[in-house]
């Protein structure tokens, strides 16, 4: 959103200098040397008047100077048409300046004497720089109706650069309301009647409009082709503003993408030039993204210095809502830094400046930085606060992407504080705005798509048009019948090139069908070839180890048959039935396991919290497996402060317990301790098994870390299918838990799962 907001700035700063004239510096002092000499009173202020206004973005006090020895030559040669000019330029300047208020005065006051001496088209000028002024404050209904007031009278006089120019800021209108088709179309249309008349500069500025709406619509490349489509222009007729804006916007793409080198040198670039041309509104705007782009990179404190110039600059300049924009982001850049305090006193101070503008995104913003904070120094009910605040602006203006970031925070505040019940809630609703953005982005690409269409059908149109042209114009020293020939082959030519555009969209929709229903033969494979898989390595699993098992079962249970009644051989029916006990317990927990790996393959956890007191789960599971620890003489030791009562899953939570007491003993020597502990501490349940026995090299650990599990036999030769810690660790996850495992060669090792929980 940041780049987003700065080509907000940008949008501005085209209409704002779209009746400047050339950039020339030669014109300049041309034009400073012709007020000097031996002119008419009426030339030298025509004159004054037009190097007011091009020195207006860089040097406002040279700027006035030159309006003021204007106004002194209109009130001696008491020329009423003179003051209208002078209020006009002078509230182009304010406007130019962030002075909004002060320009719709000027405006007003120019208006009147424009009427007073019945100049239309510098009245209805003035009527579409009012309009700019609204676009500026974001007033996109009473802006529409001043360019369309002015639009009716340019067209009805045929002046194709004030057509042009109401609908180039029309489309910047219809940009910001998100109709991105509709905002093309108008630059597309302002492009033909620059076409007509040759005017560089304003086609110039129109691509890159074109080239930042589609940087809405997240259609980079195109948007990079039109920037540099303006940048080629600007660099033939040698418009240095409209190059600083071409190299700055570029950059903001390159941004976007996360090409963060090539960003900075094309911010660097603009830099230049921009101080080349003494502009400080565009040298900030440069600075100030120098400076995210740094932070981004991980260089914050260079970013801050960098923003912290830009805001000196828009601090001289006096636009506050630059400004404010400023101190948020120098708030983020010291929130990245881990300097919370400052970070919170930035947007604090950015929040009465953007209520004063009426700037909800702005204060979205804030609102949702300080709830991030609030959250991470644990104060959730400030937190909560601020969150809510920032959703409840963002519903108003339907921001989804806010309303998204809003509910994961709230997600965040309710887990922390262990109120899983809304922190599922909160977490459907994340999902639910996620696939909402993405469907969003989906419909932004299709009319993308539908642009393009448009956009070389209108490119064919204007090309015939011009052939037609030239054709006319040769035409008019030719006889009769030739002409007729000529226009019968353009009319054949012009039914065939219908007919071919005809079969070529048939061909895409056919091909578009094809490439959909093939999509979904795809995903239906992949999703089979996934079970597919999953019943490979069970069906593996029940052949080699459950065979194996049964096998020893049917074997004991055999014997036990033959030497029934024969006393003499007591000893061997006890090890037979426990070694029967042992396999059968195995049995049972490899069907477990794999039951639950099944299920999680297959992508259902069922997942079911309920309030489970964990001291019981514990002790199921020492019950379970006492008598493997009596066979192998190892000493079982339970350290367990209290009574812990948790809302988890209990038959996931009695998995990971059972799973981790069971390794312990299966790879703990004969003679060893295994050391069970419970414990909480912050909300946090804490349960650990440590035991002293082979442990695991760090390779074999970092396994466990990724894979879950590895597959060996333990101390006694038993035998495990490898699926024990991939439950513990997903079980663990499904939680919001975190597994901790630590491990030496010879010396056993210890793991530790640790979950949020409710006394």
């Amino acid at each position: 959103m940041l780049v987003l907001r700065t080509i907000c700035i940008f949008f501005l700063l085209l209409t704002s200098i779209s009746g400047t004239a050339s950039d020339d510096q030669q014109q300049r002092d041309s034009l400073e040397s012709r007020i000097e000499g031996d002119i008419a009173d009426s030339t030298r202020m025509r004159l004054l008047f037009a190097l007011a206004e091009e020195v207006g973005a860089s040097d406002t006090i040279l700027s006035v100077s030159y309006l003021n020895r204007a106004k002194e030559l209109a009130i001696t040669s008491d020329d009423i048409g003179g003051l209208g000019r002078y209020y006009l330029v002078l509230g182009n300047i304010n406007a130019r300046s962030g002075s909004y208020d002060s320009a719709m005065v000027h405006y007003d006051r120019a208006l009147g004497y424009f009427t007073e001496t019945d100049d239309h088209l510098d009245f209805f000028n003035t009527i579409k720089q009012k309009g700019n002024v609204y676009l500026y404050q974001s007033d996109f209904t009473q802006a529409l109706n001043h360019y369309q007031t002015a639009l009716d009278y340019f067209r009805r006089n045929d002046m194709p650069v004030g057509i042009s120019r109401c609908l180039n800021n029309m489309g910047i209108i219809y940009k910001n309301r998100g109709d991105y088709v509709e905002a093309l179309t108008v630059y597309e249309e302002s492009i033909v009647y620059l076409d007509s008349i040759k005017d560089a500069m304003d086609i110039s500025q129109a691509y890159i409009n074109m080239g930042n709406v589609f940087v809405y619509l997240g259609g980079y490349e195109r948007a990079l082709e039109y920037f540099g489509r303006a940048l080629e222009i600007a660099e033939r007729i040698n418009s240095q503003r409209n190059i600083a804006i071409c190299l700055l916007n570029s950059g903001v793409v390159q941004n976007k993408i996360g090409h963060n080198v090539q960003a900075l040198d094309l911010y660097q670039r603009s830099l230049k030039v921009s101080r080349s041309l003494n502009d400080p509104v565009q040298v900030s705007n440069c600075l100030i993204n120098i400076g995210t782009n740094y932070a981004e990179m991980g260089e914050p404190q260079k970013g801050l210095g960098y923003v912290q110039r830009g805001l000196d600059m828009k601090i001289e300049l006096g636009d506050d809502r630059t400004i404010s924009n400023c101190y948020i982001h120098l708030a983020d850049i010291h929130s990245m830094m881990g300097e919370q305090e400052q970070a919170i006193e930035l947007f604090n101070r950015a929040i009465p400046q953007k209520e004063r503008l009426d700037d909800p995104d702005g204060l979205i913003r804030c609102y949702l930085g300080l709830g991030s904070i609030a959250l991470e120094q644990k104060r959730y009910g400030e937190a909560e606060r601020m969150t809510d605040k920032a959703r409840e602006l963002a519903s108003e203006i339907h921001a989804m992407e806010y309303i998204t970031e809003g509910y994961r925070i709230k997600r965040e505040i309710a887990v922390n504080r262990g109120d899983y019940r809304s922190a599922y809630q909160f977490a459907r609703q994340y999902q639910i705005y996620t696939d909402s953005l993405m469907d969003a982005a989906t419909s932004k690409a299709a009319m993308e798509m539908e642009f393009r269409t448009r956009s070389k059908m209108l490119q064919q149109e204007n090309e015939n048009l011009r052939i037609q042209s030239s054709l006319d114009q040769l035409l008019v020293r030719k006889r009769t019948i030739v002409y007729y020939s000529i226009l019968a082959v353009a009319t054949v030519l012009l039914l065939g090139l219908i007919f071919v555009l005809y079969f070529m969209r048939r061909y895409r929709n056919a091909s578009l069908k094809l490439e959909e229903k093939n999509l979904v033969i795809t995903r239906q494979n992949l999703k089979l070839d996934q079970l597919i898989k999953t019943k490979d390595r069970m069906m593996s699993i029940i052949a080699h180890d459950l065979r194996g098992t049964i096998g020893n079962q049917l074997t004991a249970v055999e014997v036990l048959n033959r030497i029934e009644g024969d006393t003499s051989v007591e000893i061997d029916r006890k090890r037979l039935l426990g070694n029967l006990k042992n396999s059968a317990s195995y049995s049972l927990e490899l069907l477990e396991n794999l039951l639950h790996w099944s299920r999680l393959e297959e992508g259902e956890s069922n997942y079911h919290p309920e309030e489970v007191k964990l001291n019981t789960l514990i002790s199921n599971c020492l019950s379970l497996y006492s008598e493997n620890a009596k066979s192998k003489n190892i000493k079982l030791v339970t350290e367990i402060a209290g009574t812990y009562t948790c809302y988890v899953d209990r038959i996931m939570m009695e998995t990971v317990y059972r799973n981790l007491i069971s390794n312990a003993i299966k790879f703990s020597n004969p003679g060893g301790k295994i050391t069970i502990r419970l414990s909480q501490v912050d909300g946090m349940t804490h349960f650990s098994v440590s035991d002293q026995g082979i442990g695991m090299t760090e390779e074999e650990t970092h396994k466990v870390r990724v894979n879950g599990g590895i597959t060996r036999r333990g101390t006694a030769n038993e035998k495990g299918a490898g699926m024990g810690l991939t439950l513990v660790r997903e079980f663990t996850n499904l939680h919001n838990g975190t597994l901790s495992i630590t491990s030496e060669p010879n010396h056993g090792s210890s793991f530790e799962v640790i979950i949020p929980c409710i006394n």
